[in-house]
Parts: structure tokens; sequence; C-alpha cells
């Protein structure tokens, strides 16, 4: 199973380190010396020789990336990992995007809001993106207030959502 580890950002120095936006919750096991990693993008594997703190941003040199430019050139790009389906941890509100993909959404009253097209990872919360009846997309917070159940048996999540969030003629007036 592959899961997204990180987004890579800027490089730092002129030695190929790179800055990495975390998307794990295990950063310091997911980036210690050794793991084998790629890019989503291109399928390059990546090999990390160090990794380290530096200002709240995690800096990461790979095997494979000696200098400025090869940093310069995967800026931007998708880290994911390989691992087994069996080594997850499932943890109580805590869940994989995988997990969550394709789930199909329903309000507090049984009715059929979309499917689950992706998830973005926030700084603050996350947000899952609903491909709603409509075909329109519908990006809503990943919070207890909304999301009430997340089913993986079922395959469906539960929510309440505010008026107007899927039916714009039910919105309320902001003025």
């Amino acid at each position: 199973m592959e899961l997204v580890v990180g987004r890579l950002g800027r490089p730092h120095g002129v030695q190929g380190e790179i800055s990495v936006e975390i998307r794990t919750d295990e950063p310091e096991e997911r980036f210690k010396n050794g793991v084998k990693l790629f890019l989503k993008e291109n399928k390059k594997n990546l090999t990390v020789s160090t990794s380290r703190w530096h200002q709240q941003k995690m800096l990461v040199k790979f095997e494979e990336i000696t200098d400025r430019d090869m940093a310069d050139e995967i800026k931007g790009k998708t880290l994911m990992v390989t691992i087994d389906e069996n080594q997850l941890e499932n943890k109580k509100d805590q869940y994989y995007e995988f997990q969550l993909v394709n789930l199909n959404v329903k309000d507090n009253k049984n009715n059929f809001l979309g499917k689950v097209k992706e998830v973005i990872s926030g700084n603050a919360q996350d947000l899952i993106v609903v491909e709603a009846n409509n075909q329109k997309e519908v990006m809503v917070p990943f919070v207890k207030q909304i999301v009430k159940d997340v089913d993986l048996v079922n395959k469906e999540i539960k929510m309440d959502p505010p008026p107007g969030l899927f039916d714009e003629e039910n919105a309320l007036d902001a003025r």
C-alpha cells in the first residue's frame, strides 16, 4: 500500500538538502536514515540520507540528490512510502487518506450528498472534497461539528452540513 508522507518544498543550501511539508504523524519514523521513499509523479526512488528540523520545517537530504539543481527539479512533488497494510495502526478518529477516498457521504437524514474525491491536508484542519450530486466539488472541513461519523465497514461518512454547503438555495444570507 502506498501512503503520502510529504510534499517537497524549496531546496536548502547547495548540497541538495530540501524542505518537506510533512503529511504524516510519524515524521521521525518516515524520514529516518535509510528509509526508501518514492515520488508519486514519476515513481523515482529516493533514500533518506539525513533529516533534521530547522525553523519548524523538516529538511531532508536524499542519497540520490547531490546538489541544489537536482533538489530544485523535484520541488513540489509528492513523497510516498510503500508499507504493509498490516502495519497500519488504526486509532479512534484518525484515518488515512486512502480510507476516506470514494466513501459515500450522507447527511443525518440519510440523504446521499456525494462521494469523497480527495483529502486536502491543512495546517488547522483537513478538508474532504466531496463530488456532489450536481457534479460540483464541495470542500468540507473535517471537524466533529460537521463530520459526525466515519464508517469504514459500510464505506460511508455521515455529516451534518451547515445550510448552504451542499445546496445554494438554502444558504444563509451573509448580509
